[in-house]
């Protein structure tokens, strides 16, 4: 007897694809492939995968061309300059085909299973905006550094717990390389163009729905120098996240003005917009001595 063919082995759709996959890249050439590969590899094969390349100055074009070449999933577009990492992440999801999206970095890996598990969820949650997987550290060489311990479940009823829940305590943005709902994704304003401006935005994508927590590892994350921004200096971080507002400064005014502005343009009820907004404006009061202190440094410019 034939064993029915799993609903996840459907054939590939040029014009509508279920699920879209962004990688934005730059002079990525040491992992790409790696990278690319474990996409590829997927279980879940509906998907198309857009890599954006942000006019590297490596063979990370080269090889981009030469596995498009091979697999009809793959779109490579290449700015005509380099746009900043920021931009380039916000690029990928605006050209997306697909009802669900993931953005992938081109250091890190994800596990053969990992589309068709949170495609699972997806479908039968209308509620959960986000599914992701336990994420595993690895270092230059591949070789796992140990289990990441404080990836969040956020799957609280009131979206302003969940906002709290986000703000408080995300650490690292592992939930970021998780799959969404695209269209929950485009009610946020996307990117930000500031040091940890992705965490605001995970704030307000919790204002939208809830992240559910697989068990699996299904995220090979590389720490590393040159493969991770936590290693940059301000300055570096800056010039990478945006390379036309290198000098701005104020990040903590930006980041509490822009929290604050996620709520209040929030399609959510108005005492979770107030209770929100409170813990908002509290936590830009708690953090009073960083707001004066980039007042100064502006000023000393």
């Amino acid at each position: 007897m034939t064993e029915p063919a799993s609903p996840h082995r459907v054939a590939y759709k040029a014009d509508t694809p279920e699920v879209s996959v962004g990688l934005p890249v730059y002079n990525g050439e040491q992992y790409l492939h790696e990278a690319v590969q474990s996409i590829l590899d997927q279980a879940f094969t509906d998907f198309e995968l857009i890599i954006s390349d942000n006019a590297s100055t490596d063979r990370t074009g080269e090889i981009c061309l030469d596995l498009a070449s091979r697999d009809k999933r793959i779109r490579y577009i290449r700015q005509k300059r380099n746009i900043g990492a920021i931009r380039n992440y916000d690029y990928v999801v605006r050209v997306a085909k697909g009802k669900y999206f993931k953005w992938a970095a081109a250091n890190d890996r994800i596990e053969r299973t990992m589309l068709e598990k949170c495609v699972d969820v997806l479908r039968r949650e209308e509620e959960i905006v986000l599914c992701y997987g336990r994420t595993c550290l690895i270092d230059a060489a591949g070789m796992a550094m140990g289990l990441y311990a404080h990836d969040l479940s956020v799957e609280q009823a009131r979206s302003s717990e969940r906002f709290i829940c986000v703000r408080n305590r995300m650490n690292l943005n592992n939930a970021m390389n998780g799959l969404t709902r695209r269209d929950g994704l485009m009610r946020t304003r996307l990117g930000r163009l500031y040091p940890d401006g992705d965490m605001i935005m995970m704030a307000e994508l919790a204002l939208v729905g809830r992240f559910r927590l697989l068990p699996d590892v299904l995220l090979y994350r590389r720490m590393d120098v040159g493969a991770a921004s936590r290693f940059l200096s301000e300055r570096e971080l800056r010039v990478f996240l945006d390379p036309d507002s290198a000098d701005k400064g104020l990040t903590a005014w930006r980041r509490h003005l822009d929290c604050c502005w996620s709520v209040l343009r929030a399609r959510i009820a108005l005492k979770e917009k107030f209770l929100a907004l409170d813990f908002a404006l509290r936590s830009a009061f708690w953090d009073r001595r960083a707001l004066w202190r980039d007042l100064f440094k502006r000023g000393g410019k």
